[in-house]
């Protein structure tokens, strides 16, 4: 199998060290493709062997094709990939608000898959929704769910419009966390503790928590009930959240993320 991958930054990379990692195609057989000579020298000091440009690339002989570029990026580069991609290959777009129709129409293919992964992948832990054109058998939909859950978790639909509803929860959700914990570092540095010890217990947390989540049966809810006793300091905090619209924030904050990729992906036809 032959596989270029478009858009080298940190998710473009990822998906090319675990596609050389897990033995799915051989080093020469992994074409990555530069945007400028600086990023090219960067990417050869590195471990791959294949490095073009994308005029100078054979991207007629790839039988998958993964897109990383950013959105507005696309753009300037479906002209020069637009009628030459083989027919018979796979086009996995990672692009956030590119439409399937848009892929197939600018890039005159149609088999796509349009992917939204997250942050996570980095290490195998990533959650990745994905889409697919009508166009694709089932064999090539296996095949691209198994590309793709190469970072972790993987759920297809084929409910496109979900995809910015996607985008807004895991897409955009590490941060979230990110920013919650970010902020309780904070409020404990406030009340009196120091910053660097605050950051250990903050991260810890963090990291137990998901361990948490992911290895019991419990719901949500129970969980919160284990660690909340009646009339202790969990229950006190988590009164006060409640108390004070923190529920309503965080449903109006993912409906603004949500609205903001539908207006992306209109800024981008």
């Amino acid at each position: 199998m032959k596989v270029c991958i478009i858009g080298c930054g940190s998710m473009g990379l990822i998906y090319a060290d675990l596609l050389l990692k897990t033995n799915t195609v051989e080093n020469s057989n992994l074409c990555l493709i530069a945007k400028n000579e600086i990023h090219r020298d960067k990417l050869q000091l590195q471990k791959y062997s294949n490095i073009k440009f994308l005029d100078e690339s054979n991207i007629h002989a790839a039988d998958l094709i993964i897109l990383a570029v950013k959105p507005q990026d696309f753009l300037s580069i479906k002209d020069k990939i637009s009628g030459k991609i083989n027919p018979k290959a796979l086009v996995i777009s990672i692009m956030a608000g590119i439409s399937i129709s848009s892929l197939q129409n600018n890039l005159l293919h149609n088999s796509c898959i349009r992917a939204m992964p997250n942050a996570p992948a980095l290490f195998g832990k990533g959650m990745t929704v994905f889409c697919y054109s009508s166009a694709l058998s089932e064999e090539l939909i296996n095949f691209g769910e198994q590309i793709l859950s190469l970072t972790g978790k993987s759920i297809k639909t084929n409910d496109e419009n979900i995809l910015d509803l996607v985008t807004a929860l895991s897409g955009s959700g590490p941060a979230y966390f990110f920013y919650q914990a970010k902020l309780l570092m904070a409020a404990a540095e406030n009340i009196g503790m120091d910053l660097e010890m605050a950051e250990i217990l903050v991260k810890q947390t963090l990291i137990g928590s998901a361990e948490l989540v992911a290895n019991t049966n419990l719901s949500l809810d129970q969980l919160v009930n284990t660690v909340a006793s009646k009339g202790g300091t969990t229950e006190a905090a988590i009164n006060h959240f409640n108390s004070s619209g923190f529920e309503k924030i965080i449903f109006e904050g993912l409906q603004k993320a949500t609205q903001r990729s539908k207006e992306l992906a209109q800024e981008l036809l």
